[in-house]
């Protein structure tokens, strides 16, 4: 399985083209940003006299790149990613080499994990790049960075790495679901572009529910028509961050004028995995049943 799971990295990583566009531009982005923001500070004093009176919190910093995963841009991007990787297979007729070698299941299995996998690496990368740029930053500015380990204490220190944790498990799971959307549209079409777009309107699907329940709740003056889209593994993703980040539910804006209660961490973690087994499961049923030979 090793072996398996290094040749598709590899493989992977070879069209660098795509991945540097889809993957790498995640940590790539975090740089520039920060580069730009160090010319702010040797170029602006007001910039500096910022920093100094509300110094950065590395703590925060640290959080913020796992934010950006599961928002619609992001997980289109990862959608983008993982489209190529399985509708590539297609498109180039690679399934043709790899099948009598190994096992369907393994397959395709191997490649959710890998790609996952990818995006997990490309955002510990940016939070890296996000801790020693902003401490760069903080320290060209005359700031103090806290806090300091001896303030933060051992139960902080626990409670971030919990909380770091879980946004990193979050990543995972988002990764993995995105590349279940693009696995069905790469399924169905056998091709890049098929799996993209396929992907890609599963996506944004997830927000045009909500819109159409909004519209059918505002109709028929049902507002409790809403909740449906708590279902969603959007929301769900959300809502295990939210948890994790304030220590309270995710409420969308459309339904903040509901008596609405969020999902527990429990409730949503279970609907999340309940999503990932049933969108990979139907990937590789789909997967196994198709002929790809011919």
């Amino acid at each position: 399985m090793l072996s398996l799971f290094r040749a598709e990295w590899l493989k992977i990583s070879g069209n660098r083209i795509p991945t540097a566009a889809f993957v790498w531009i995640f940590p790539m982005g975090a740089l520039m940003l920060l580069f730009f923001a160090a010319i702010a500070v040797l170029a602006s004093e007001t910039f500096r006299n910022n920093v100094i009176a509300q110094p950065p919190d590395w703590t925060q910093q640290l959080m913020f790149p796992w934010v950006i995963i599961n928002t619609e841009i992001g997980r289109l991007i990862l959608v983008c990613f993982a489209g190529e990787a399985f509708g590539g297979e297609y498109q180039r007729m690679m399934w043709k080499n790899l099948l009598p070698r190994r096992q369907r299941v393994a397959l395709i299995l191997n490649k959710f994990f890998t790609i996952a996998v990818f995006v997990l690496t490309a955002f510990l990368l940016m939070c890296v790049i996000v801790f020693i740029g902003v401490g760069i930053i903080a320290a060209m500015a005359g700031a103090p960075y806290p806090p300091s380990l001896s303030d933060l204490g051992s139960d902080g220190l626990s409670d971030f790495l919990r909380r770091f944790s879980i946004q990193a498990a979050v990543a995972f799971a988002a990764a993995l679901i995105a590349a279940a959307y693009a696995a069905l549209g790469g399924i169905f079409t056998r091709s890049i572009l098929g799996a993209i777009v396929l992907g890609g309107l599963f996506t944004f699907a997830e927000q045009g529910i909500l819109l159409v329940l909004f519209l059918i709740s505002s109709l028929t003056n049902t507002p409790d028509l809403l909740q449906l889209y708590t279902l969603t593994p959007g929301y769900n993703l959300a809502n295990i961050s939210t948890w994790s980040q304030y220590g309270s539910g995710f409420v969308p804006p459309a339904m903040q004028q509901l008596d609405f209660v969020p999902f527990s961490v429990e409730l949503s973690t279970v609907l999340v995995l309940a999503w990932l087994f049933g969108l990979i499961g139907l990937s590789v049923w789909l997967f196994q049943r198709q002929d790809v030979m011919n």
